[in-house]
């Protein structure tokens, strides 16, 4: 059994793979177009009364909102659309196309169709998957829809942000902002070459996104950003100002002046005294 390093890094190689491969620029990521490229069909749930046999084994795999069933060797996506909301139904076909290009292990529900083993997929993140697989399909789904090179590049690192760049549900783009904070500390960023792939794929779009928003701004890492706002800071805060010197203390100092004076005065008098 693989650990949970080595899963966590095949899915996020796949999904860069997947990526590049479907030539994928802009964000948020059109999963119902991206399936369409791969021929795989997403479907409504089928009626019981008019496919009874399908129904049943729908029910019998999953009776959740969003399930892949490969019949005679061809998976299909059931959805119900209805029950789920576009970000929701945007992380859940990017999940279960993350079972299938994992090739996650399957079970037969009947000679000809066999389903994922796994959990409900409704549409967002569990915090505590009960399988390995469906851990390594959710990091699939959310670096397949929010790269962190592109994130990055935005100056994005809050859930928030993220959802709304992104269409992603809220507890996806809270592990995503968790995991770019992560990312900045270290400064990890474009060291695999997957990755800078990616990021030049994506320029156009972030070039896009920063005219959109304004951030026609020199390119900084984390460290070069913390710098700048220590030196914003030091700028800002307020001087300390000297203290005033006492009386005592300038008579002090004054002293010696004034007998240098009063001696070239006594000098002066005196010469013109004596003529």
């Amino acid at each position: 059994m693989k650990d949970t390093y080595q899963l966590y890094q095949e899915a996020r190689d796949a999904a860069w793979r997947t990526l590049l491969r479907l030539h994928e620029k802009k964000l948020p990521v059109d999963m119902h177009l991206l399936l369409e490229q791969l021929h795989i069909p997403v479907l409504p749930f089928p009626n019981a009364k008019e496919e009874p046999r399908l129904a049943a084994l729908l029910l019998r795999a999953h009776p959740f909102a969003c399930i892949s069933l490969r019949v005679q060797g061809v998976w299909q996506i059931f959805l119900k659309e209805h029950a789920l909301d576009e970000n929701q139904q945007r992380f859940a076909l990017a999940h279960e196309l993350g079972h299938m290009v994992l090739h996650h292990p399957t079970y037969a529900l009947d000679r000809r169709v066999h389903a994922f083993r796994g959990r409900e997929n409704a549409g967002d993140l569990l915090q505590d998957p009960e399988e390995i697989w469906d851990y390594a399909a959710d990091i699939f789904a959310i670096r397949l829809l929010s790269p962190a090179c592109v994130l990055h590049d935005l100056y994005l690192d809050r859930p928030l942000p993220i959802a709304q760049l992104c269409g992603l549900p809220p507890r996806a783009a809270g592990m995503r902002a968790e995991r770019m904070e992560l990312l900045n500390q270290r400064d990890a960023f474009l060291s695999h070459p997957l990755e800078r792939q990616v990021r030049n794929a994506f320029l156009p779009f972030v070039n896009e996104q920063r005219h959109l928003n304004g951030q026609n701004k020199k390119e900084q890492s984390p460290r070069q950003r913390e710098e700048s706002a220590r030196v914003l800071l030091r700028e800002v805060e307020p001087r300390e100002e000297r203290p005033k010197p006492k009386r005592e203390e300038l008579l002090r100092r004054l002293f010696p002046w004034a007998a240098i004076l009063w001696g070239i005065i006594w000098l002066v008098l005196y010469y013109l005294y004596r003529h």
